[in-house]
């Protein structure tokens, strides 16, 4: 069964706005409890963009909108084919807003509960593009801390991460920091987004002392223990991914969020279907201690071998090998953008 996404978009609702920034919209992708995620029209080329917007009640708070602001800087960091691609943002509209590439496709979580596992190329496939995904996260000096099968889409070129809506930046200082810095508010002031000191300025606590967790069971160990979440919790991350998608269920099963805390932190992950040399590196990925997990670079570079793309030393064949394996190994996925929605009445009002 190949990967398919929805045939057509929910339409707009009574409530919902016509246009955001310019942008037109189409149709409804999503709702949450922060906000809606609609499909609007490119203003260049064939196709959508994804237009978030906080829901009213939440843009009226503070701290929802300094949130929202803090995910679409993040996000504008990072430059990986395998992230969502940041567009642009307007966060201090009413309500706040934010543009992204739109991707088409299932998430993992829904196209494998509901077609059964992945195999051999696609699951490598799987492995290879998240390892890219944060690899490109971890240089912008990122944590992601929720990366989980339903924020991972499987679009038509290879999956896709989503959702930095509890990513922190980390403190790693080195020589160039200032530069980067310097690059960073020029790009936020083009982009019309307004700087934060969470961005330019050293913080020496990356969790912040209540460091907020994801989804019950897809927490590293670390993270359980009260520790801030590093760059090693995304890579444990990783290796849950990969085994949810060979095993088409939890590695640390389910139950109430206490029980999986204690799994994760004492118990081994079900790593069922796995083939050997994938299995090693996932259990390496996933090992207890953050400080025996290999960095994102190192887990990319051992997972393009698995492929036979072994000479992927430097930056740039990494991303030439990343493309062959991608190109190659994504196959089954059969996604197109979906059609609009059919015209319908709401409450007798076309």
């Amino acid at each position: 069964m190949k990967a398919r996404g929805k045939r057509r978009l929910d339409p707009l609702r009574p409530g919902d706005p016509r246009t955001v920034g310019g942008y037109p919209l189409v149709g409804r992708v999503g709702s949450g409890a922060m906000g809606t995620v609609y499909a609007a029209e490119r203003r260049q080329g064939e196709g959508y963009v994804a237009v978030k917007v906080i829901h009213p009640d939440h843009a009226a708070i503070p701290a929802a909108r300094e949130r929202f602001a803090h995910e679409a800087r993040l996000l504008a960091r990072v430059n990986s084919p395998c992230v969502a691609r940041f567009v642009r943002a307007d966060v201090e509209a009413d309500p706040p807003w934010m543009v992204t590439e739109y991707v088409p496709g299932p998430t993992v979580r829904h196209h494998v509960e509901r077609h059964g596992p992945l195999r051999g190329g696609m699951l490598r496939a799987l492995a290879v593009g998240a390892a890219e995904a944060l690899r490109g996260i971890h240089d912008a000096g990122i944590v992601h801390r929720d990366l989980k099968p339903g924020n991972v889409i499987m679009a038509p070129t290879g999956p896709k991460i989503l959702d930095f809506g509890i990513a922190q930046p980390t403190t790693s200082e080195d020589a160039t920091r200032w530069m980067r810095v310097r690059r960073l508010r020029r790009r936020l002031r083009t982009l019309r987004l307004p700087s934060s000191p969470a961005l330019t300025e050293p913080d020496d606590s990356p969790g912040g002392t209540a460091d907020r967790q994801g989804t019950p069971g897809w927490s590293s160990p670390e993270q359980y223990l009260g520790h801030p979440a590093t760059s090693s919790s995304d890579i444990f991350l990783w290796g849950a991914l990969v085994a949810f998608a060979a095993a088409a269920h939890d590695p640390f099963g389910h139950g109430h969020p206490r029980e999986l805390a204690r799994r994760v932190v004492h118990e081994e992950p079900d790593l069922d279907r796995l083939a050997p040399d994938l299995e090693a590196l996932v259990l390496t990925a996933m090992a207890k201690d953050p400080n025996e997990r290999p960095d994102a670079t190192e887990v990319l570079r051992r997972t393009l071998a698995l492929g036979e793309d072994t000479n992927a030393a430097g930056a740039a064949e990494r991303r030439r090998a990343v493309h062959r394996a991608l190109e190659r190994d994504w196959t089954r996925v059969a996604v197109r953008m979906p059609r609009p929605p059919r015209e319908r009445r709401w409450f007798g009002v076309a």
